[in-house]
C-alpha cells in the first residue's frame, strides 16, 4: 500500500488510552499552545488531520485543564511501523497543524515501551507524564531498572497503571526514560495532569 493510499483508510473514535497489549513503540508528543482556546483548536486538528498508517494500534490526544497544553500519543505494533510513519507520512499533518495552529509549540519523543506496572483494574481520569534524561545507554538502563523497581514498590492512592519507555532521539540514541502514570481520581495539586480529550483508531 502506498502512502498516498494509507491517508484515505478510515479511522473511527475510540476511549483514550495510554497503553495496549499489543504495542511495543509510541510517539509521545508535547504541545504548547498560547491560549486555552488554541490548545483545543489544536487537540481538534490533531485528531481531525492523524491519517491511518501501516502497524498503527491508537492515537490519543490530551489536554491539561490547568495550562494550554496537551499530550498527544500514537501506539505501534514496531519501532518499524512507527518509523515509518515517522519519515514517510508523519509531514503532512505536521504541516495541517502548522497551518491550523502557526504558534504551536511541539516537542516529541520515540519511545520504545519497557516496562508496564497495572495497580488496579478500572478505568483511568488523569495522566501525568515525566522525563527523565541521561547521557548515555548505560544510563538509560540503570535508569530503567531503578524506575521499574520504584513503580512495583509504589502504593500511592488512585494510581492505575505506570508505564516507562525510553525515549530515543531522531539517529536512535537513547536520551531519557519516560514515566506515565494513569490515575483513577485527583493527583497532587503541584503535577500537571492531562484529561482524555479524544482518541480516534483504524478501522477494522
Amino acid at each position: 500500500m502506498t502512502d498516498q493510499q494509507s491517508q484515505t483508510r478510515a479511522m473511527r473514535p475510540t476511549h483514550v488510552a495510554t497503553h495496549h497489549d499489543d504495542a511495543k513503540a509510541r510517539i509521545d508528543s508535547w504541545w504548547r499552545l498560547p491560549t486555552a482556546a488554541e490548545a483545543d483548536k489544536a487537540a481538534r486538528g490533531a485528531l481531525e488531520v492523524m491519517p491511518w498508517s501501516d502497524g498503527l494500534i491508537q492515537f490519543s490526544v490530551l489536554r491539561s485543564p490547568a495550562e494550554p497544553t496537551l499530550f498527544l500519543q500514537s501506539l505501534w505494533t514496531s519501532a518499524t511501523a512507527r518509523d515509518h510513519y515517522v519519515h514517510h507520512v508523519a509531514s503532512i499533518p505536521g504541516a495541517a497543524i502548522d497551518r491550523r495552529v502557526p504558534d504551536v509549540e511541539r516537542d516529541r519523543s520515540l519511545t520504545e515501551i519497557v516496562a508496564v506496572v497495572a495497580h488496579v483494574d478500572t478505568v483511568a481520569e488523569k495522566w501525568t507524564t515525566r522525563r527523565l534524561p541521561v547521557t548515555d545507554g548505560g544510563g538509560v538502563q540503570a535508569l530503567v531498572k531503578q524506575q521499574t523497581a520504584r513503580l512495583r514498590g509504589e502504593q500511592t492512592p488512585g494510581l492505575v497503571r505506570a508505564t516507562l519507555g525510553i525515549g530515543r532521539d531522531q539517529d536512535g540514541n537513547p536520551i531519557e526514560a519516560i514515566v506515565i502514570k494513569e490515575w483513577s481520581d485527583s493527583t497532587h495539586s503541584d503535577v500537571l495532569a492531562y484529561e482524555p480529550f479524544g482518541a480516534i483508531t483504524p478501522t477494522a
